[in-house]
Formats: C-alpha cells, structure tokens, sequence
C-alpha cells in the first residue's frame, strides 16, 4: 500500500474558442488511483478547475500544481486523514524533533506515519515503527542518480554554450518535477553566455528518489566543474583560470538571475574569490604542488578553488509566541528541529525581539524561553522544513509575533516606569496578567468444582500459619460497602461448585444455593406463592439491577453475619423462618436464620452452602385449613426509594389471624416481627411484642400498648445516627401493618385476597417504593430562532455518543506510560496537631510502595493552591492545621497499592501544649479568627434599616438559621497524571477547570519557569467547582512525584479520600431580623451571617457579595447586613455550582415563608408583590396560568383535610441572579482539506461548552457564503485544553465561560472571513460559484494566514448582568416516615437567546436536580474532630431518577433582543439550581398542615405554626417536624 505503481485514465470533452483561437474544456473526467489511499479518486477539483479555461502552459502549470496538492499531499496529517477516512481535525501529528533529515525524513517518513495510523486506527492499540537501517536502506530511495550528456561550446579563451541532461527519478514522482529548476538554477554559478538544456525526469522501476540535502544542486555543481575541468583540459589552460574568466560580473548575474540578483553591493562572489586566493596563498600553494609532483613519481597532490552561486526561496511559515504569567515564554514555530540549529535561533531571534521592552531583569532572558514541540492541531500551515531558509522564515514569525507583544505591553510599561522608575520583567507580566490484575507471583486463585474439591481447598488452610484466604461469588462487597485494607494470598472462587447454584423446590420449601446471583433468586421467588413475590418484591430495592446480576444472595446474608451489614435479605428472610445450610470442613449442619446471625463471625473455612425458604402458603392450608388466615408486609424507609441506599429502619411482620369467637373482632396468632437497620448489629426479632400480642383480640388500645413496648424494645447504639427517627420508623410500621384491622370496625377475612392483606389501611394510599417514582411525564417548551443558523439550533451535545457508550477518553482513561507508579494522599485526620512521623506498615512496603513524598521534597515553595487572596501550602509541614490536610503523597506500583498503603499508613500526632482547635464559627468570634474581604468585593448595604424597622407594623428579631455543607460528587473524581520530560520539563494531564492555575503552581513548587510546565485538559468529568482550587494540589502533587523520580506518576482519587479532603460547599449561620407590614410588605431585613471557610482563604472572600446580590431578588426597602468569613480548622472550603447565591436564595425564602407564618399568611401572596424588574413579573403570572398554580392549591388543600397520613404542599418561587462574563482567549485554525480546528479556553465540563463553540465556529465561518458548508459542523472538531498552546485560559466558572469562548472564536472567525473573502470574490469572478474546500485550496497556495487568535475582554458596561426564573414544585410528605415525594416541578427561565436549546435544557433540569440534592438529600456530615464520615453513595445520597419530580415541566423563555450580549444569550449553568428552593418550600407546607393536624389530636389550638425546616429536609428531619410521636397522639385521640 505504501508504494504502488500509479495509474490513471484521463477522458475531456474539447471545443476551439472563436475569441482565442485556443482549445477550452467543456468537461473533464480524471481518474487517479493507487497512490496510497483506499479506492481510485476522481480529481474533481481539479476538473473544475479546467472546466470554462482556455488551454496553455500557464493553466497547465496551475493544473499541475493543484493536482500535485491532490495526489501527493504535503504533510503526513493530510495523508493520515485521507489514509482514514477522517477529517484532518481527528488526526494530531507531533514532532519534538527529528535526528536527522536530510530531506529523507520529508516525503518518505509519511508512509511510516501513515502505516503506524493505520495499524493503531484499526487495531484501536498504540502502534510504533522504528525502522531498522538495512529496510530504511532498501526503501528510503535516496538522492537523484542522473546521466549527463553534454556538449559545450567555448572560445579559446574558454567561453562555454550548451547542455543536454537526462535524470533518473525512480518509480513515483515524489518531488522529481523540482529537480530541473534546482538544477539549472545552479548551473548558473558560472556565465555560460548562453544556456539551453534539455532536462527529463525518467520513470523507473527503481525506488522512488526524494529530495535530499541541496536536491539538484549537488548535481549540478559537479556538472558545471566537470564542463569547467572538459574546458580546460581542451585547451590546455590551467582550470582556476578558466573558472574565473567564467565568473559573473552583475550585468550577468541579472540576465541569468534576474529578481534574485539583488543589488550590486549584494554581488560579493568576485571579491570572496579574490580574498580567498589571498588568505588561503592559493597561487603559492599551487606553485608548490607543482614542484612537489615534479619530484615524487607516487604521491600526487592538487588544490582546486571552486565558487557557488546559490538560489534559495523564503517560505511562508507561522509562528506563535506566548508570555506566561511567570514571565516565562512558551515559542511555537513552523520549522522543525532537525539538528541544525533552528530552535537556537529562533531563541535568539525571541530574546531579541522581546527585549525592545527594555525591562530589568533581561540579562539571562535567553533562559526563560522555551520552543515547544511542533502539533500540527496547534500551529496550522508549518509546511515543509527544508531549502535551507526555514531557520530565518521561522525567526521573523517570531519576530512579528514578539513585535504584537511588544505592542500590547509597552504602554504598561511606560506607566509602571512612572510610578516606580525602573519595571522588572516579571512585574510587568504580573501587572499585565492581572489587567487490578491479580499478579500469578504472589497470590493464588482456586476455582473448585464439586463439593469435595472445595472442601480439600479449605482443609489446605491452616490456622496460625498467616496465610490470609478470601471466599469470593461476585466479590461485590467489596466495592459497594466496605473496602478491603490488605490483600490476601490465596482465593477460592465457589461459582463453579453445582451444589451451590442450583434452585430447587418440594412441597413445602424452596431451596436456593449460596452462589445464586440475587436476580436470579428473585426470578424464582416470583413464580411462587403471594408471601414469596412480596420477598421479590423486597428483594428488588437492594441496590441496583447490574449489582443484582453480581452480587450473590449467600455473600449478602455471610455480609449481615460476618460484616454487620444491613442486609434487606435478611430480614425479609428472618421474618419467614429461614433456614441456613452451613459447612464447615467435613460437618454439615442446619440452624434457623437466628441462630446463624446471632453465631460468632464465619471464618474463612465456613461455607454457607444454601438457604431454604418455607412455602407459608402450603403450611397454611395443611395446619389450619381455610379458619385462619395470613398477614405479611415488608417495610423499607431509606434516604431514597431507587438505587443504592441502605435503610434507615426496615422491617418484615407476619401474623396468623382468625375471626374471634366470643366478639367482633380479630384474634392474632403465631408472629413473627422483624426489625433490622438501626443501629444494632443483627436484625432482631420483636419476641416481646410478638409474646404480648399473641391470643389478644386487637383494638386501638391493645396496638397502643404494642406500640409503645416496641418503643421500649427498640434501643440503639450510642452512635447510631438519629435514634428517635429510627425508633418511630419502627412503631409506624407496626401501626400501618395493623391499623386497618382496629380502626372503625374490624373488616371480614374475606377482604384478604387468598388469605394475604391488601393493606386496606388508613395510610393505605402509603407506598414504601412499591411504586415506581420515576419520571412518569415531561414537557420542553423552546422558542426557536433560525437567524444565526446554526446557532439557536437543539444540536446534540458534542461528544454526546462516545461518553454513553465509554469512548471518550478522560484522564483516567489514558494508557499508563511504561514504568508508571501511582499516587495516593495520606491526609489528616486531626484539626490540629504536630506531625511527628509518618509510618507505613511493613505489608504495605512488600506490596510496591516506591517513596512517600512530602513537604520535605520540595524542591520550590510549598505550594498547593494560590488564588488572588492567598496561598495554601501542598503539604502540611510540621504542623496539620486541618483535618483532611495532604500530609504526604504515598507513590506505589499500583493504583490499588498505593491506596492501600496511604490507608494503613499511622501518622504519629502530638497535640501537647497546642491552643485547641477552631471548629465552630462561634469560636471564631470569641478569637476574632476571620479572613479579609477586599474592599472592591465588599457588598454594599440598602436603605435606611433603623427608619425601616420604625415603620414596620410587626417584627421578628434574630431569628437564626443554620445552613451546611454539599460535596461537588462530580463522576469523575480528582485524577491528574504526571509524565516526565526532557530537559528539566514536566507534562501533566489534569481534570481541572483552571489548567493555568495548575501550571503556574506546579512551576512555583518545582523551581522551574512555568514553560516548562505544559498542563493539558481534554474534559472534566463534572466539576461544579470542586475542580477549580481543588484539583490544583492533585495535579502538583502527581509533578512533583514525578519530577523527583523521574517516572510517569498518575492519581485516580478514591471517592473517600475526594470526599474528606476537597471541601465543599460554604456552611453559615445567620441571624436575621425584619420587620414588615400588616400586609406582608417588608420594610427592613438585617442580616448576621458567619461563613465557615475553613482553614484556607481559597475563593471564600467573594462568597459575602454573591449572597447580597441573591438576596436582593425581593424589595426589602431597607436590607443591611454583618457578613465575617471565618477562618477555622475545618478543610477548606471552596466554590461551588451557585456558590453564596444558593445560600442568599434560601435566606430570602426563610424570612419569607416566616412572616407569612407570622400573619397567617399564604407566603405566595406575600412575595407576588415584592418581585421588580425586567421579564420577571411576566414570568411570574405566566407560570401561575402554565402549571394551574392557583387550581393546584386549592385541590392540594382539599387533600390535605382528606388524608391523615400524607400532605400536600406546592410553593412558587422566583430567581434574580447576576453573572459576571470573563476574559477568555480563542484560537481557529482552518486545515489543508478545510476542516477547522479550535481551540478556546473554556473546558468542556459536560455543560456543552465544546457544543456551542462548534456552533458558532460555524455561523461565524458561514459568512464567507460557499458552496458545500451544508455540514460545516462536521468539519469542526475542539481540541483540548493546553497551556503551552493558548495561554491565559482562565477559569472555567460562572455560567459564562461558554459564551466568551463563543464570543473569543467569532472575533478569529471574522478575521479569517476577512482575509478568505478577496480571494473568494475574484473566484465568484471567474467560476460564478466557490466550493469551501477550492477556497481553502487556493488560500493555501497563496500563503494566507489560515490560524486566527483573539482575547475577548468584555467592554465594562454589558459585563455583568441579571438572569431572571421562576418556579413552580408541588411535593407529598409521608408523615409515618417523612419521606417527601416531588410530584411535579414547573419552570419558566430567561434564557435570553438560547445558543442550544437542548443543551440549555439540559443544564437547567440538572441543575435544578442538585439543587434538590442540596434543599432535600445531600448530608455532608463529620465528626467532632471536623473529619467527613463520608465514604460514598452509601451514606451520601445524590438524587437518582427516584427523587426527581415525577412530571418535569421546563419552557425556555426568549426574552428578545440583546445588542450588548452575543447574540441575545444569557447564562443557563447555575441559576436554575436556585429554583430547588421551591421544593423546599413546598415541603415546608406539607410539614405546616402535618404540624396543624398533630396539634388537633393534641386538643391545643394551632395558633403558633412557626418552625425552621432546615436544609438538607431529609427523612429525619421532615419526620421529627411532623411529629416522632405522632401514632401514640394519634391512637390516644381515638381513645379519648
């Protein structure tokens, strides 16, 4: 494929022009094959290029030239893409530099590129060719071997006329057709008089000829010196003289030369060969061979002096320079470095350049610059490196690029020179920056297959010998509920041993083997009786389907047994009387599902082989015929009703019951109650209720007392987790399952559908998750507008495909380079202490720990985090200020090893003489321990708050609220990779919104200038700003690991150490007095907030003025405020997704809803008349008309008097937020086959950034109207993220990074559509119409600019400016077990102008989710010590498809024309999760009618509703508000 013979069939229709007597071309058909790509090819371009022109040489010249483009394309990135298939922008070909070229690594290195492409594209692996020298021999081809036949005519003086040349040029073209020029061009050295030659390139079967160092030139040399030396001996003269009667003078040199010739003085030949004769003694020397040969018959000498005259062509070539914010200069050039220097010079040339800004510090400036890898996705239209002059087109690049600097920073530096006399260079920078595979070797893995097998496996463990044996089915545990801390050394697999998965059934049980995947249980226990398909039922809440499809029934019930896990299997099974068949070594044995969870733990030689379930059905009809009937029921409250999430309680209860013969009512027999999940280690059985119970004929009186011996029963654990919640959970239960049957009267056992209860109960409209909560029905409203085409469009998300389907590759996706360690943080666990040691566990040694890396090994400043208000060190030094502080980075031969270790490792803490801790913002104002807020970010107050207060008609005074703390939970977790480079230089891949940021703090801890420091980000799986600050120590870390040992160091964060270490969301407390009027109008609102920042300044400083400027979405008339950022020794906090602004919303919406509370007002009545401005008012009434919001009330209030154990609450809630626009850099570059690739820099987070580029990449472009752009947006392709390549990225932050980005690209779009359009209009000229790809053709050819960059800066006056929203939730409250369910959420947002709809969409129904998550879920918990007790999804509860609203309404509102914004957009990232408020809300209704009917069973009056729901209002918390007690009220009320 790489060298085939080539072959064409060339057909064209011709017709003689009257007007030019010459042959026009009416339609051309060319056909070209076999010359590297797939299939022949039609020539298309270059048939239109004939078509309609009159034949001759020039058109002919122009034709060749064009198909030469075509058919040998000029670099190896169009000959790849072509090769593929694939646009030019999916191939990125990089150069560092080359070990010689010599014009062999030009043309005939392509095909080794492209073969390597090839392999690795179909094989989807890494693929290299290093060529060994005996094939690179045989196919390299070579210099041009050529046959000269000459004749020449000269005077006797020696005067030469004429030759005739023929040339060999092998089996393909190559760049053959430069040969005559190169060589004729050279042959003019010397005045021939007249000149005429006769020159073809011969085709051969010999390998195809390349250029190679001086191509033609060489040959042509010798040729003029062999005519010179014929000449010579011809006439007997001696050769020098003969060379220098040929000399030129100028009059020659201009015939032959013409425009190359220069001028006169530049015509130095003539004086250099007169002044070599002298320095070299030429004539004496020459005298002196001549006695030397008349003397010595075997030794010969000779001396010849030749001249050269030598023609080279300047080429266009790009450069590109950029200053980073260290002062440290990152050089990008066209040319390659081949050896000969090019770098050096081009170094030189910048230096030069640069110090025309004549700043201090320049002396050594040679050091501070850097050239950088050649990537042909960064720097378009490098061309070829070769003709000698690449070196000096490369320097003026440079030198240009450096003079557009110079420009930018001279005027800064002429203020600074006034203020301070003198300017160092890094000043000036500063101030113008701030305008697992199981290793066979050590462990062992047995796989029996029959019971025997197993067994002898098991007797090979000996006791006390430290061999360390797993049992492992699915080995799901593992990963879902606890993690291992050591590994073992030997592992028995058990699903291949029958008699532990088969099912089987008798008359009266079912038996289920131990290894039985939990699906598959559920599969059978459906085909059974009601009492068997109520355990599916049960069964399928436990975690998720692929976890089901895993996970193995015995290993859960051996996790409840030996791990204490909460197992939903085990008590469901407890309650039917189970029974367990154990094994252990040779003895069998038999015992109750008591008896098995109250033994000690099951050691690794005990096997729980299979499990039989009784058919409860069967028992029934044999003892007691049709005279009694059954109860069953399985309960589960759990923090959400899908997905995984253990219970807060769970239970099973099973009774007989019977018609009593002496009364009315029913008599209870034969219970059995089980209770599991708060807080003990086992599930229990309720004996003594079942004892009371038991014979007794129910009625309210008797399930009370039952219910409060249950209350005396269930007793929990000191660190159980909300222990009254857990306790009331248990006697809901027990009343639900009951209370049908005792209140009113009693129903007849015939309401019991095949003896089993239909749960006809008070709450029977009830559910524990038996119905499913996803979202049941949606609707997206959008209005569209086709005038920027395709910007506006509902496009899919780019990169949409290859992230569902797990293509796109993230950080932690990229192959580990060879001789890879991994990292992993050992981090405090103390608020504040001394670190005396750190000691790593002997096994953790043995098991590839390489070094622990800690302050000690820094080489530059301890740096981790550096923002504009201070720094933050990467390592704790000898002091740990907080807990979840890095101590050390622990660096092993795995990613799982070096986890383990950092796990085991024992930090020795002293904590003698130190001042005790801060861990309490009220502590903070005892020690005045606070951060400062600048001036310039100090929010400013409203009104007259005294004069507010005086005119109120009531007030409330320091009302106080208490708000925490949220984790980013980003999918992807911290993770950077760090890869050693040569020459003192580092490369990091981070998955980081701030790569600049990384950069310039890896720079400063390494001690090396910040272009040594390349930082690259392609996405960032979620970062909500836990990605910001955070991810900056991850990635310096992994550098500085990498860095000091020389090897590629990557980190994959766990999600425990993520979650106990990045931080969060901002908690406060605030204190607030208003005061208001009789009709709700407030007058007055005076805040006391006390922001806990944690131990690290970090972003927390701007948090005061984007809480202000939430709260000021309603007229308070007068609003003054005391807001301290605190500093204490929690970790420190940082930015996240609406950071302040979700904090003032629900501020705002408290005080709100607490006055209303006060007047005994609707709190939406209240608000309607305080909202102001712009689309907002009419948002407001046209949400009200679109969700029926008045009708909704009213049917909401008529349920609530209906139902006893639900309520109903719906709250609307608007949304004022202003967003702030950013600087932001743009790059566009357009590629030889017209695909386009941009580089912007804003990180695609997931929020569709890349997306909306992409659009208006192609808008902007389309303004050049060709023909063939119907699917520009495939020609398009965003490139990563790289600090070398474009600098000054910024932050990624703000909802509006994406359309600066936009706004950066459309300024390089319009400055290509400017430089394309001249060539464009004389085209239309001659063709009528211009296809994209001819345009970009021709562009190229004449040497325009295809690479465009910008910085947009915003103007001053439209950078700031306000989104507008509305909300509408409508939730149920379960007031048994507080479990809140979103029935309906309804939102109108002011997207302005949407740049994507579908992609606006997106972010505002997800950020409306995780609003959710933090109003009503998320519970970011620690100890007393500060320490999260996080470790993931199993306590911290995200919101899944289960708790979004059950019908999801969202309209996108086009609120009109913005001429100060591009094109009409506005920011739609973070405003929405301000909406969640209204769930919130709603739920404090619920909670208020909740709280109405416990006071009517009380017999008190409900004047007094006010209360303060908190946030996050989880389950608990909802249940507590409603009432911990509320059976025992409700049941005393019947009895009285």
């Amino acid at each position: 494929m790489l060298c085939p013979n080539l072959n064409a069939a060339l057909m064209a229709e011709v017709f003689h022009c009257t007007t030019s007597n010459g042959i026009i071309l009416s339609n051309c058909w060319f056909a070209f094959g076999a010359y590297g790509t797939k299939h022949p090819l039609r020539a298309t371009k270059v048939e239109e290029f004939f078509i309609g022109k009159v034949l001759s040489v020039g058109v002919l010249y122009e034709a060749v030239k064009l198909l030469g483009a075509i058919v040998v394309p000029e670099f190896a990135h169009t000959t790849i893409s072509r090769c593929l298939g694939i646009p030019e922008h999916n191939v990125r070909v990089i150069t560092r530099r080359v070990g010689g070229g010599f014009g062999g690594k030009c043309f005939r290195a392509m095909p080794v590129a492209t073969a390597c492409a090839v392999a690795a594209y179909k094989l989807q692996r890494p693929v290299r060719i290093y060529m060994n020298r005996k094939t690179d021999m045989i196919i390299a081809g070579g210099r041009h071997p050529m046959k000269i036949t000459y004749s020449v005519g000269f005077k006797s003086d020696g005067k030469i006329t004429a030759l005739d040349i023929l040339i060999n040029a092998g089996i393909s073209v190559d760049v053959s057709p430069i040969m005559p020029h190169h060589i004729v061009e050279t042959l003019k050295m010397y005045d021939w008089g007249a000149l005429s030659f006769d020159i073809k390139l011969c085709k051969t079967n010999h390998s195809s000829k390349s250029a190679m160092r001086a191509p033609g030139e060489v040959q042509a040399t010798f040729t003029a010196e062999a005519v010179i030396e014929h000449v010579a001996t011809t006439l007997s003269l001696d050769v020098d003289s003969v060379r220098s009667k040929n000399l030129h003078n100028f009059n020659s040199l201009v015939f032959f030369f013409e425009g190359s010739a220069g001028e006169p003085v530049e015509y130095t030949l003539p004086s250099i060969w007169n002044k070599l004769a002298i320095s070299s003694s030429f004539k004496e020397r020459t005298e002196k061979i001549k006695q030397f040969n008349t003397c010595n018959k075997w030794q010969k000498r000779g001396i010849s002096r030749v001249p050269i005259v030598h023609e080279v062509a300047l080429t266009p070539t790009p450069g590109k320079i950029s200053i980073l914010s260290d002062g440290s200069v990152a050089v990008e050039v066209g040319g390659i470095e081949l050896g000969q220097g090019l770098w050096t010079k081009v170094k030189q040339m910048a230096a030069f350049a640069l110090s025309s800004i004549q700043c201090d510090e320049m002396g050594d400036f040679l050091e501070k610059i850097r050239v950088i890898q050649a990537d042909t996705l960064s720097l378009i239209q490098r061309g070829l490196t070769a003709g000698s002059t690449k070196s000096e087109s490369t320097c003026e690049a440079i030198r240009l690029c450096c003079n557009m600097l110079v420009e930018r920073l001279i005027l800064i530096n002429k203020k600074l020179q006034e203020q301070m006399g003198s300017v160092k260079w890094s000043t000036l920078i500063l101030q113008y920056g701030s305008a697992l595979l199981l290793d066979s070797r050590r462990y062992s893995w047995y796989s029996p297959v029959s019971i025997e097998e197993l067994q002898r496996s098991l007797s090979s463990v000996e006791n006390g010998n430290g061999s360390r044996v797993k049992v492992v089915v699915g080995n799901i545990g593992m990963s879902y509920y606890y993690k291992e801390l050591e590994s073992f050394d030997k592992y028995i697999d058990l699903r291949c041993v029958p008699e532990l998965s088969m099912i089987r059934r008798d008359d009266i049980r079912m038996i289920i083997g131990a290894t039985v995947r939990i699906s598959k249980a559920i599969e059978a226990l459906r085909e059974g009786n009601i009492v068997w398909k109520k355990i599916a039922d049960h069964m399928e809440k436990v975690a998720s389907r692929f976890v089901r499809n895993s996970a193995s029934l015995g290993g859960n019930l051996v996790m409840a047994q030996r791990n204490h896990f909460p197992s939903d299997i085990a008590i469901v099974l407890l309650a039917v009387g189970l029974l367990v068949n154990l094994m252990n070594g040779l003895k069998s044995e038999e015992i109750t599902m008591e008896e098995f969870l109250r033994m000690p733990e099951l050691d690794s030689k005990s096997i729980l082989v299979s499990v039989k379930i009784p058919d409860w059905d069967r028992i029934m009809s044999i003892s007691s015929g049709t005279k009694m009937k059954l109860l069953f029921e399985t309960y589960r409250a759990t923090p959400r009703p899908l997905g995984n999430a253990l219970p807060y309680s769970n239970a099973t209860l099973m009774a007989k019951i019977s018609r009593c013969a002496s009364s009315d009512g029913m008599v209870v027999s034969d219970y059995r109650f089980a209770f599991g999940a708060y807080g003990t280690k086992h599930t229990i059985r309720a004996t003594k209720v079942e004892e009371f119970l038991t014979g007794k004929v129910l009625s309210v009186d008797v399930l009370y007392e039952a219910v409060k011996l249950l209350r005396s029963i269930v007793v929990l654990d000191d660190d159980t987790s909300y222990p009254a919640y857990r306790s009331s959970l248990a006697a809901g239960f027990l009343f639900e399952f009951f209370s049908h049957l005792v209140e009113g009267n009693a129903e007849s056992p015939n309401g019991y559908m095949n003896g089993y209860s239909t749960l006809m109960s008070p709450a029977r409209h009830l559910d524990h998750g038996k119905v499913s909560t996803l979202l049941t029905s949606g609707k997206q409203e959008v209005e569209l507008n086709k005038q920027y085409h395709p910007v506006d469009e509902p496009i899919a998300k780019s990169g949409a495909v290859i992230q569902a389907s797990g293509e796109a590759v993230y950080v932690d996706d990229i192959p580990s380079p060879t001789k890879c360690l991994h990292g992993a943080f050992i981090f405090s666990t103390k608020p504040l202490a001394r670190v005396k040691g750190i000691e790593l566990k002997p096994k953790s040694v043995a098991d590839g720990v390489n070094a622990v890396i800690s302050f000690k090994d820094i080489l530059g400043e301890n740096l981790g985090i550096k923002t504009g208000f201070g720094p933050e060190p990467l390592f704790a030094d000898d002091f740990t200020r907080c807990t979840g502080q890095y101590i050390a980075l622990v660096v092993a031969d795995t990613q799982k090893h070096a986890d383990m270790a950092a796990d085991l490792a024992v930090v020795d803490y002293d904590m003698e003489n130190l001042e005790p801790p801060i861990l309490s913002v009220e502590e903070v104002v005892r020690k005045s321990s606070f951060f400062e807020v600048p001036s310039f970010f100090q929010p400013k107050q409203v009104g007259d708050f005294s004069k507010g207060m005086a005119e109120a008609d009531h007030k409330i005074l320091s009302a106080e609220i208490k708000l925490g703390s949220q984790y980013y939970f980003y999918m992807e977790t911290q993770t950077a990779l760090a890869v050693p480079d040569e020459d003192n230089c580092i490369v990091v891949y981070s998955s980081i919104q701030a790569p600049e940021y990384a950069q310039s703090t890896i720079s400063r801890c390494l001690g090396i200038p910040e272009h040594n420091v390349r930082v690259i980000t392609r996405r960032v799986g979620g970062g909500f700003g836990g990605k910001a600050m955070e991810a900056i120590p991850v990635a310096t870390a992994c550098a500085l690991a990498a860095y000091n040992l020389r090897r590629p160091v990557p980190m994959h964060m766990n999600r425990k150490t993520d979650m106990k270490t990045t931080g969060g969301r901002h908690p406060m407390e605030v204190t607030y007095s208003v005061g208001f009027k009789e009709d709700g109008k407030m007058t007055a609102l005076h805040l006391d907030i006390l922001i806990n920042a944690g131990i690290g300044v970090d972003i927390s400083p701007i948090i005061p003025l984007f809480m202000v400027d939430a709260i000021k979405k309603y007229d308070w008339v007068a609003f003054s405020f005391d807001i301290k950022v605190c500093r204490t020794n929690h970790s420190s906090k940082s930015a996240m997704r609406g950071p302040g602004e979700v904090q003032g919303t629900f501020i705002s919406e408290a005080v709100i809803e607490h006055v209303a509370s006060v007047l005994s007002m609707d709190a939406d009545s209240g608000a309607a008349g305080e909202l102001k401005e712009y689309t907002l008012p009419s948002i407001w009434d046209k949400l009200a008309a679109s969700s029926s919001f008045k009708e909704r009330t009213d049917m909401i209030k008529q349920f609530n008097m209906c139902n006893k154990w639900q309520k109903g609450g719906i709250s609307r809630v608007p949304i004022v937020h202003e967003v702030l626009l950013q600087s932001n850099p743009g790059k566009v570059s357009i590629l030889g086959d017209g695909s386009v690739a941009v580089e912007v820099g804003g990180i695609e987070l997931g929020q569709g950034l890349w997306t909306k580029v992409k659009q208006m990449t192609a808008f902007s472009l389309s303004a050049i109207q060709c023909d063939g752009m119907g699917d520009f947006l495939e020609k398009i392709r965003i490139i990563q993220a790289d600090t070398l390549s474009l600098v000054r990225g910024g932050l990624t932050a703000g909802s509006t990074t994406s359309e600066c980005s936009c706004e950066a690209v459309r300024i390089c779009c319009n400055i290509l559509v400017e430089r394309l359009t001249p060539i464009k209009e004389k085209f239309q000229e001659q063709m009528g119409s211009v296809e994209w790809g001819i345009l970009i053709l021709e562009a190229t050819r004449q040497a325009v600019n295809l690479s465009a960059s910008s910085y947009y800066v915003p103007d001053s006056s439209s950078m700031q400016y306000l989104n507008y929203g509305v909300g509408v939730s409508e939730v149920e409250v379960n007031l048994l077990t507080g479990q809140t369910t979103i029935l309906q959420s309804d939102i109108i947002y002011d997207c302005g102008q949407s740049l994507n709809p579908a992609v606006d969409l997106g972010q505002i129904e997800g950020a409306f989710v995780q609003g959710i998550g933090f109003f009503m879920l998320e519970e970011y918990l620690s100890n007393s010590d500060g320490l999260v007790i996080l470790e993931g999804t199993w306590t911290y509860k995200i919101p899944t498809v289960g708790t979004i609203p059950r019908q999801f309404n969202v309209e996108i509102m086009n609120s009109g024309h913005h001429k100060k914004r591009l094109i009409s957009s506005k920011a739609s990232g973070e405003p929405p999760l301000l909406l969640a408020v209204s769930v919130h809300c709603a739920t404090r209704v619920a909670i208020r009618e909740a709280r109405k009917q416990l006071l009517h069973w009380k017999g008190l009056n409900e004047s007094d509703l006010t209360f303060q729901l908190e946030v996050p209002a989880t389950m608990p918390i909802v249940k507590k508000l409603c009432g911990l007690e509320n059976v025992e009220i409700y049941l005393q009320s019947l009895l009285s």
